[in-house]
């Protein structure tokens, strides 16, 4: 098995396991996790943006952005901005934030504003767990692959 087949093995196992996940949390609907996903990480990406990651989680910087995901600030986007993220076309995206919204999982503030639910974001707090964990393993497995390959190529080259 080359290098190259290994990784992607690893990186395949770690994907099909959270689209696992997400198939049984959204009831066997793809489209409707890929929806929800792409609203959650628009909201959430605004409210990280101003964060440096070359800096400590506890320095002042990570402050303002921290307070304002724990006060549910976060950036609203609409179905139009998601239907162009995603590729799926804006009559489905409308129709799956209604189911979003009717799970309790979405707040829509006027005709163009989507946010996540506080209750989302808790329910998603488990899984995206889940989902690190498996993450964290698979890069362990990575860079693990990785100096086994370059000691394998320094040994080639003496």
């Amino acid at each position: 098995m080359t290098y190259q087949t290994m990784l992607s093995t690893f990186v395949s196992r770690f994907t099909i396991g959270t689209l696992r996940r997400a198939y049984r949390l959204f009831d066997g609907d793809l489209t409707l996790f890929l929806v929800f996903g792409e609203i959650a990480h628009y909201n959430m990406s605004r409210a990280l943006q101003a964060l440096s990651l070359r800096e400590a989680p506890d320095s002042p910087r990570w402050q303002l952005p921290m307070r304002s995901l724990q006060a549910q600030r976060i950036a609203p986007c609409n179905a139009l901005s998601i239907s162009e993220a995603t590729g799926i076309p804006r009559e489905t995206v409308r129709r799956k934030v209604k189911e979003l919204e009717e799970r309790g999982w979405l707040v829509r503030q006027g005709a163009r504003s989507l946010t996540l639910a506080p209750q989302a974001i808790e329910q998603m707090g488990a899984s995206g767990r889940a989902i690190m964990d498996d993450f964290r393993e698979t890069a362990r497995l990575i860079r693990m692959l990785e100096e086994a390959f370059s000691r394998q190529q320094q040994k080639k080259q003496h």
